[in-house]
Order: structure tokens, then C-alpha cells, then sequence
């Protein structure tokens, strides 16, 4: 039971910082190909 809560904890610690690094990699890219927006109000980051 115990290394079933390991693997459940370093799971969701990679799951959280792997979405957070694949939300910034899309948002750097689309203002690498488009620009960065007009209204700095409109961008995610």
C-alpha cells in the first residue's frame, strides 16, 4: 500500500508540472509564430 501511495503521489507531481510546461510551450510558440498579442490583457501568461 505504501509504494502504491508513492507512485500515486510522484504520478499527479509530474502530471502537475509536466501540464504547466506544456501550457507555457504553447503559449511561447504561438507568439513565436504570430506575434505577440496587441492587448496584453488577451495572453495567458
Amino acid at each position: 500500500m505504501e509504494d502504491d501511495l508513492k507512485r500515486r503521489l510522484v504520478y499527479g507531481l509530474f502530471s502537475l508540472v509536466l501540464s504547466a510546461l506544456a501550457t507555457r510551450l504553447a503559449v511561447y510558440l504561438t507568439n513565436k509564430i504570430l506575434g505577440e498579442p496587441a492587448d496584453s490583457s488577451e495572453s495567458i501568461v
